[in-house]
């Protein structure tokens, strides 16, 4: 439909803008260390850590699948997705606030430093490193292969895949090489804007084209013509009662907290803790928006084309745009098929660079640095990191172009696999009782126990990581009462946490004897400790 110039003279110079973007923020604040370059020092104030958290969430699966998801799953599968967002608000301020807070005078890198701190144990570094690494590194790949796919779509096949794969990792390694997070935080923000505005016009333009603007009639036509998408557990069946625990359980845990990116995000990033009660309080916000976007555009289509098959329902923004609205608006056509490629490369880079980041410093800080003893100075640290994001990303440009199923296996549980570990975060925290033994069999017996929801059992599809969750916390109770490790092995880890509570929160007597927390801005705790003294 787009004509190849089009699209190559829209993809080079926003691809041109992303790449100025990074080289400035490298300009303005270049960092001195692997945690800086990895983690932004956390020096990240809210409305950009909002942003770089939401577009790094999110996926191409919100321009691809998502709308046909909705097409096919019903108005039961939206409540689903919306049900596990008031979990986020608990979780941040129980979990990872508290993980922000510790961080803040111990100075992580990747997500395994926190538990390495709290259990002093190179196993479970080990462990934890290659679960982050099967849930992240193939995201990278998939991105490139899904924005490769958009422009295909958009050019009908007159754009060859592998270019588009080639230049877009290129672009991809050389942003994350330059600036890092700090520059990513900033990139993301745009491309998070770009495609969440992007995805409302696409949803407004077809409405308007379609019914006059009337939602009314919409639904009017679905329920006359397709009624059974009002319908319990939908027209597919998407939603049964197992999937209406497991799946909003998994992404409240798996895949808004515990996925590597979002992690560091949540938990490191973060300038205060008025940036993380921002964070807490906007994320599920701007979650139900998007989600609320993607699901009014599959409305949209199943009311003005229904009974289409699952292969095209994948595709059913570029298929509405091309079998309705171009033979309405030729010109607005054009634009919101513009609007769909641009849509799908920005929030498919938005997740791969910060995959991409991440990917490449556990790689360099847990295995080759703790794990493999590779001592250099912190500037060599530093260039270890970028040397590693290269070659990580050249790999990830040589699977996009000849792809193995073993990537789209490892994609469908990402969310799921990384659910056993949330229990020995939590505990770890919480419960100075936990010890290394429990924490290495929990995340063992965990992932193995999602391996069997999916490959033995049979179903992943409704109850995701939930039986992994559940055996890595009986685990890590059990075995917790049944060893013993010394408390000085954590005494540095828990003075942490009471320390920077007490800097962090101003404690306010309530007239009935409660105590209020107050959030505080954030202080030097080393230095507020000193002064004490």
């Amino acid at each position: 439909m787009l004509t190849t110039r089009t699209v190559w003279i829209t993809f080079i110079v926003y691809l041109a803008f992303l790449l100025s973007v990074a080289i400035i923020e490298n300009a303005r604040f270049r960092q001195k260390n692997a945690r800086g370059f990895a983690t932004a020092g956390g020096s990240i104030k809210w409305p950009i850590l909002v942003m770089t958290y939401i577009a790094s969430l999110m996926s191409t699966w919100v321009f691809f699948a998502g709308p046909g998801a909705y097409y096919r799953g019903g108005i039961g599968y939206w409540a689903s997705e919306l049900s596990y967002i008031c979990l986020f608000p608990l979780i941040m301020h129980f979990v990872m606030n508290k993980v922000w807070v510790i961080n803040s005078t111990r100075k992580y890198t990747t997500p395994a430093d926190f538990y390495y701190d709290r259990f002093k144990s190179p196993l479970l570094r080990v462990i934890l490193a290659l679960i982050f690494l099967s849930a992240s590194f193939p995201y990278v790949a998939s991105v490139l292969i899904s924005i490769s796919k958009a422009a295909e779509i958009a050019t009908g096949g007159a754009i060859a895949y592998q270019q588009v794969v080639i230049i877009v990792g290129v672009v991809i390694i050389a942003y994350v090489m330059i600036g890092g997070l700090k520059s990513i935080a900033l990139t993301d923000t745009i491309q998070g804007l770009a495609y969440i505005s992007i995805l409302w016009i696409i949803v407004f333009a077809c409405l308007f084209t379609a019914f006059g603007g009337s939602l009314g009639n919409a639904l009017y036509a679905i329920w006359k013509n397709t009624n059974e998408w009002f319908s319990y557990p939908g027209p597919d069946e998407w939603v049964p009662y197992s999937a209406r625990f497991g799946y909003p359980f998994s992404c409240a845990i798996g895949w808004t907290v515990m996925l590597p990116h979002v992690f560091v995000r949540s938990g490191y990033s973060g300038s205060d803790l008025n940036t993380q009660r921002k964070l807490m309080f906007l994320t599920p916000i701007l979650q139900a928006f998007v989600w609320t976007g993607t699901m009014l555009i599959g409305l949209v289509s199943i009311a003005l084309l229904p009974g289409l098959g699952t292969s095209d329902t994948e595709y059913i923004i570029p298929y509405l745009i091309q079998n309705v609205i171009r033979y309405i608006h030729p010109t607005l056509a054009v634009v919101l098929m513009i609007g769909f490629f641009i849509g799908s490369v920005a929030v498919g880079i938005s997740t791969a660079d910060s995959f991409l980041l991440v990917t490449g410093s556990i790689i360099s800080e847990d295995l080759l640095r703790h794990t493999f003893g590779l001592k250099l100075s912190e500037k060599k640290q530093l260039l270890s990191v970028r040397i590693v994001i290269l070659i990580v990303g050249l790999v990830s440009i040589l699977f996009a172009l000849h792809p193995p199923e073993l990537i789209f296996t490892l994609i469908m549980f990402a969310i799921a696999i990384v659910m056993p570990l949330f229990p020995i975060l939590v505990l770890g925290i919480y419960w100075k009782r936990a010890t290394r033994q429990a924490a290495v069999i929990s995340a063992i017996a965990g992932t193995v126990l999602v391996l069997l929801t999916y490959f033995v059992w049979n179903l992943g599809g409704n109850w995701y990581g939930a039986f992994g969750f559940a055996g890595s916390l009986i685990c890590m109770i059990v075995v917790s009462l049944l060893t013993h490790q010394d408390p000085e092995d954590s005494r540095e880890f828990y003075e942490a946490l009471s320390r920077g509570e007490e800097s962090c929160y101003d404690m306010i007597q309530g007239s009935k004897g409660h105590v209020f927390h107050a959030c505080m801005k954030k202080h030097d705790f080393g230095a507020r400790k000193s002064m004490r003294k």
